[in-house]
């Protein structure tokens, strides 16, 4: 077991039975804190060709990319946590060799933005703000990796937009099983894990137990949803996406790979042969 994981839950155990409420605060925090990772040489690219502008969301820039703006057909990227917009480099470079225009942008709390904390609401604010910077007349598409996928979700949950296919490459579905998860990993008692979820409602304006993608997906206007995941998946398992292809079953298709990994897939040639293909056809 990782030695920071050990001391992370010798601290919070004993924590969260003394001061219970601060436990809770704290553990909500680390909760929210994004680990900043270097852009690697093979991200770098993508920085370099795109073209760069800047959205305002509640104060704060957001750092966006535009790649073959002369293209017609719109996709999003949306990368995951703890990741940046790089990180879907090769998927933003296939898509305009196939004549699509990408549009992307680094998540707050990520990248180069101005604090290392963010959230779900957070994030889906920012999309809906680079939404409406962007004004698509058309209906577009949206490829979205592993977060990316919840923002997505939620950011175009009862707006206007028309969506023509979403594409997640890998995602959660229920959100009191992440919260459950970190709750298990730092062994944080159940009285400030009842703390800690009441102060993520507050954030998020809604009660936690009702947070899935399997029926708030419902509430988005779009065509078709293609979900790619690793039946190995040691992030997020594999039964998310099964369960959310089992509740939309008309207008989803399931691709179960094997050894791709989490993030290794991204960058791999058969998956985004599957983007391709699936944007093409449906």
């Amino acid at each position: 077991m990782n030695f920071q994981i050990q001391i992370l839950r010798y601290y919070f155990s004993f924590l969260s039975t003394i001061f219970p409420k601060y436990a809770s605060f704290k553990a909500f925090n680390l909760f929210q804190k994004v680990k900043i990772k270097s852009i690697r040489d093979r991200e770098k690219d993508f920085y370099k060709n795109a073209k760069h502008f800047k959205v305002s969301s509640n104060g704060a820039d957001i750092l966006c990319y535009d790649l073959s703006p002369e293209n017609k057909k719109l996709v999003f990227l949306l990368h995951g946590w703890e990741s940046n917009a790089g990180s879907l480099s090769k998927i933003a470079f296939s898509l305009s060799k196939n004549n699509y225009r990408v549009i992307s942008f680094d998540l707050p709390g990520h990248a180069n933005y101005k604090s290392n904390y963010t959230n779900l609401y957070e994030c889906k604010e920012a999309f809906k703000f680079v939404l409406k910077f962007i004004n698509p007349k058309e209906p577009f598409n949206v490829v979205a990796h592993s977060f990316g996928s919840a923002v997505t979700t939620y950011a175009l949950s009862k707006e206007k937009y028309i969506i023509d296919h979403m594409i997640f490459l890998t995602s959660p579905n229920y959100m009191l099983d992440i919260f459950k998860d970190f709750k298990n990993l730092i062994k944080l008692s159940d009285t400030s894990f009842s703390l800690l979820l009441k102060m993520a409602q507050k954030v998020l304006n809604r009660e936690i137990k009702d947070l899935n993608i399997e029926e708030e997906i419902n509430s988005i206007s779009f065509s078709k949803l293609l979900l790619i995941h690793d039946q190995y998946d040691k992030i997020i398992p594999f039964k998310n996406s099964q369960d959310i292809a089992l509740k939309n079953k008309t207008r989803t298709k399931l691709i179960k790979y094997q050894n791709v990994g989490h993030y290794k897939m991204l960058w791999n040639d058969n998956v985004i042969e599957n983007i391709l293909k699936f944007l093409k056809k449906g």
